[in-house]
């Protein structure tokens, strides 16, 4: 059976089609690989402007790490918190240990779990003795990547709704030597002398037929035989 190559309209079906399942896989289960997400989610419930202030309970950054939970995953300075960089690497590390954690003790490392063990503690998730400040917690960052998803996805739509840019062709430039040879005669007797210019450096030199190449000294002279249309050309006398 021979290969059809899918249309436009076939591609932006499969596009739907990606985008809905990864839309409904969401929905069933936040899954463990929406890392960047949540971490961007609480980022902004625990610290949306990014101030660089120390907390009521001593807490710092970003993520509003405190000083124990840094030094669960790293050995630089607690200070280091404040900068981006060192900050979502520890994120990253304690992202990965809290899932870790929490699939080793049986419960499913979805969104809104991580994000209520980030707030309560893994324990807590565990046993079931999470507050309900922390639930709250953590439905709030579970809605915020849902939006950011939702988000993604119209984005992806609408690239794949956008009609295809045409790139314009450029026209080729042609280039060709303009060559001008005008030939006349007013003497019977005159020698004959011939111009032909290649718009080329430096400019042409008229040659008589009684010498192959010009003298080290030439001399200006009027033609009388043959000429060019030429902006600019040098006459050397060759010969008596």
């Amino acid at each position: 059976m021979a290969f059809v190559p899918p249309t436009c309209d076939m591609k932006r079906l499969l596009t739907y089609l990606l985008l809905l399942g990864s839309i409904l896989g969401f929905t069933i289960n936040a899954g463990a690989d929406d890392r960047w997400e949540t971490l961007r989610a609480i980022n902004w419930v625990e610290n949306p402007t990014n101030h660089t202030r120390v907390g009521r309970f001593g807490e710092l950054g970003p993520y509003q790490f405190r000083a124990a939970t840094w030094r669960m995953h790293t050995k630089k300075s607690f200070q280091l918190a404040k900068q981006r960089a060192a900050a979502d690497e520890v994120a990253v590390a304690h992202y990965e240990w809290i899932k870790q954690r929490l699939e080793k003790a049986g419960v499913d490392a979805t969104t809104f779990n991580i994000a209520m063990a980030w707030n309560t503690g893994v324990d807590n998730v565990v046993n079931g003795r999470a507050p309900t400040a922390s639930f709250d917690y953590a439905q709030r960052v579970t809605n915020l990547v849902h939006t950011f998803k939702q988000h993604a996805s119209r984005s992806a739509v609408a690239a794949a709704d956008a009609p295809a840019k045409e790139t314009p062709v450029q026209p080729a430039k042609i280039v060709a030597p303009v060559i001008g040879v005008v030939h006349f005669n007013t003497l019977p007797d005159a020698p004959r002398f011939e111009v032909v210019d290649l718009s080329a450096k430096p400019a042409p030199v008229v040659y008589t037929d009684h010498s192959p190449a010009p003298v080290s000294n030439p001399t200006p002279f009027v033609v009388g035989t043959k000429a060019t249309f030429s902006p600019s050309i040098i006459l050397a006398k060759l010969g008596n």
